[in-house]
């Protein structure tokens, strides 16, 4: 057994781990049976390369790490830890939640509650609201709902392609009741004090390179969609301008399938009028 050392008790910045023993055995076997914490069968997660925040796929509801993160801490933190599994969850009648987008095995589920809505962003030519295919569009940075709207707001992985992410936050305040929460994830750099900033538009809203660009894959966008920030520890003090107070959840967890050492899932709750990013 490993001694203690002076540092273990330090929590930020999260430094790389060693694999576990259950991640050795996911990456060299493929695959390990979990209970999953969306469809809540036992499954087997199908794991397809190296990078397992964005693989490990539940064989039964095609759920994938990221997912699992962001439903444990939406089952864990809006009922005590009541409820367990997503499908368990969508049968609460009294929660206005707004999903930040229209598909994924998240949305599948969320999408048989009653006070649900789900958006994509379609492009400027799009008023909020409008529907395009049947998808209702919505621009984080200028959103059509009315204030206090929401009690639950979830993004996974949108913030770093928005221009002005922290536009974005204080629309998501807006929207949300106070108490309410914004549920998301977004690439965050675990061991760095200060955003990264890639990318920008200027006031004439021409595209600004400050490095490399980088493109995310996106199943409505077939060149990817640009990566305009990463977040770091900063994120949060920003977030408190804003009035939120924000947990940070750092999760390893691999009966659900939730490995890796970047489980990283932030829960943003309204709690008071706040002065501006």
């Amino acid at each position: 057994m490993r001694k203690n050392h002076p540092f273990d008790n330090v929590k930020y910045p999260i430094y790389a781990r060693p694999l576990t023993m259950v991640e050795k055995i996911a990456k060299t076997f493929k695959a390990v049976p979990i209970q999953c914490n969306i469809c809540g069968f036992i499954s087997i997660i199908r794991v397809t390369n190296d990078n397992f925040r964005e693989n490990c796929y539940c064989i039964k509801c095609h759920s994938f790490n990221r997912q699992r993160q962001l439903a444990f801490v939406l089952c864990n933190t809006v009922t005590n830890g009541r409820i367990k599994t997503l499908k368990e969850f969508v049968n609460i009648n009294n929660l206005s939640i707004y999903n930040t987008e229209t598909g994924g095995t998240l949305h599948n589920y969320l999408s048989k509650m009653n006070n649900y809505v789900s958006s994509e962003y379609f492009g400027e030519d799009y008023t909020g609201g409008e529907l395009v295919n049947n998808r209702m569009h919505q621009d984080l940075m200028s959103l059509s709902f009315e204030d206090d709207r929401f009690d639950i707001v979830i993004s996974t992985d949108v913030f770093e392609h928005i221009a002005d992410p922290y536009l974005a936050h204080q629309e998501v305040y807006r929207v949300l009741k106070m108490g309410g929460r914004h549920i998301f994830t977004v690439p965050f750099y675990q061991t760095d004090f200060l955003d990264e900033l890639r990318a920008s538009m200027n006031s004439e809203k021409e595209l600004v390179f400050h490095k490399e660009p980088v493109y995310h894959n996106d199943p409505l966008r077939s060149d990817g969609v640009l990566v305009f920030n990463i977040f770091s520890i900063e994120m949060l003090s920003r977030l408190a301008r804003l009035g939120f107070r924000t947990n940070m959840y750092h999760l390893y967890n691999p009966l659900n399938g939730i490995l890796g050492p970047n489980g990283i899932v932030f829960e943003a709750i309204k709690e008071k009028r706040g002065h501006g990013a």
